[in-house]
């Protein structure tokens, strides 16, 4: 069991690494959040200027509480903006408002990763309710029965998990996407200019690196998982 506890040990650097990430999207955020855009427009009228733009009428704009909250619902088709984002002409409000819009005008143009992407978790909702239940009930089967009861249980347990990882790999295309047409859209509807949206790009590509985080994080889990199944499988 030493080899299990060492792995548990190796996935420290990447916690570390995401929290790192976390520190530097609020670093970017904050250093752009205090310098205007020169067009003067506040996050939701450049919002509403980009999805009139782009055909998309069926979308709302509406604030939300808490700290960069920001998101796109797709249920009730309303781009989510945190309330410091919402009524701010910054750059770095503008960037985040953006991306989320990109979001938006993915889904109405039925973009096909993003179609994947909400597939896999809806089913991965479902499965991650079952995970920690068939672990449980493979832990009572290998004192109570036998290993090899239990390695199916587990078998069945490592295929949710990896449907969780497959999940967190199909967001960060998705996102660069987003991100991508953010970008595009801000220039080309005038709301910022070619030396603004360096400092919205600076921006959105830290956010970029959460999900990155997040992919290394879930490949560490997932390698613990695997070697968890190994060293019970040896130790019948």
């Amino acid at each position: 069991m030493e080899l299990y506890y060492l792995l548990g040990i190796l996935i420290l650097p990447g916690i570390i690494y995401a929290s790192i990430v976390q520190g530097r999207v609020s670093k970017a955020f904050n250093t752009y959040k205090t310098v205007k855009a020169v067009s003067g427009l506040t996050t939701a009228e450049a919002c509403k200027r980009i999805l009139e733009c782009a055909g998309v009428t069926d979308v709302k704009i509406v604030a939300t509480k808490g700290h960069l909250t920001d998101h796109y619902n797709p249920k009730t088709k309303t781009v989510n903006l945190s309330e410091e984002v919402y009524n701010s002409s910054s750059i770095s409000a503008l960037g985040v408002a953006a991306h989320e819009v990109g979001h938006a005008i993915q889904h109405a143009q039925g973009y096909k990763a993003l179609k994947v992407r909400n597939v896999l978790v809806k089913v991965n909702n479902i499965c991650s309710n079952l995970f920690w239940v068939v672990i449980i009930a493979s832990f009572f089967l290998t004192i109570f029965a036998s290993v090899f009861y239990s390695l199916i249980f587990i078998g069945v347990a490592f295929i949710l998990y990896l449907l969780s990882f497959i999940v967190s790999v199909s967001t960060y295309p998705v996102e660069k996407d987003a991100s991508k047409r953010a970008l595009d859209l801000l220039v080309q509807n005038n709301i910022l200019d070619t030396t603004e949206v360096r400092g919205a790009e600076v921006v959105l590509k830290a956010a970029a690196q959460t999900y990155l985080a997040g992919i290394i994080v879930s490949v560490l889990y997932l390698a613990r998982f695997i070697l968890a199944v190994f060293l019970i499988g040896n130790s019948d």
